[in-house]
């Protein structure tokens, strides 16, 4: 996330970028996204906000000239940056790191913020902070999901990094569109137990 501004409606917005290189949370990747890769999320974001989901946006695609490999696809392919908006970028796993950290305070300087940044949802009268927060989350997840099957959306890859506290999906590599009722239709061509099936996208 590199800036911030409130949209016409006074919601908070995030500008992020994928592809624009190795962070300290790499792992073994070069941290750089393909064009092609990134086209495909313009595709699946910009049909996605048509049917009324609860996406991120691609702001920009700026290719950088770069010529990177991939076992899943033609190398070299071509090297992109992309531009993401989106309401925020805060997932689920900064919550586990914290609690796993037990840093109490700044768990509890997180909630407030998120409070604050997202306001609305469920249970706005429950006495602690953190439960007000959770059932907000779980019902914007719920929506998403929801949303997803009735646009017949399969994501590939639908796991808590993927999704913010928002409830907006984003990092569309492997997805499809559901070509007949199939609960147990994937996208990713990895996924050979079914583990991101399209039926299975509620309980994710």
């Amino acid at each position: 996330t590199f800036a911030q501004m409130l949209d016409g409606d006074a919601r908070l917005m995030d500008l992020g970028t994928k592809g624009s290189g190795q962070t300290p949370w790499s792992r073994l990747g070069d941290g750089r996204v393909t064009l092609k890769g990134a086209v495909r999320e313009i595709l699946a974001t910009e049909m996605l906000g048509a049917l009324g989901v609860n996406t991120s946006r691609t702001f920009s695609v700026i290719e950088t000239g770069e010529s990177l490999y991939r076992g899943d696809e033609p190398s070299p392919t071509r090297s992109a940056v992309m531009v993401r908006l989106s309401h925020g970028h805060i997932r689920i796993g900064t919550f586990q790191r914290l609690s796993a950290l037990q840093l109490d305070d700044e768990m509890a300087q997180l909630v407030a913020y998120c409070l604050a940044s997202f306001p609305g949802g469920a249970f706005p009268d429950a006495p602690h902070p953190a439960v007000r927060f959770f059932n907000q989350v779980v019902e914007r997840m719920a929506d998403m999901a929801a949303s997803y099957m009735v646009a017949g959306f399969v994501h590939g890859v639908l796991n808590s990094d993927n999704m913010n506290v928002t409830g907006e999906s984003f990092d569309y590599g492997p997805w499809r569109w559901l070509p007949k009722w199939d609960p147990g239709f994937t996208a990713a061509y990895f996924d050979h137990q079914g583990l991101y099936a399209y039926g299975r996208q509620p309980e994710a």
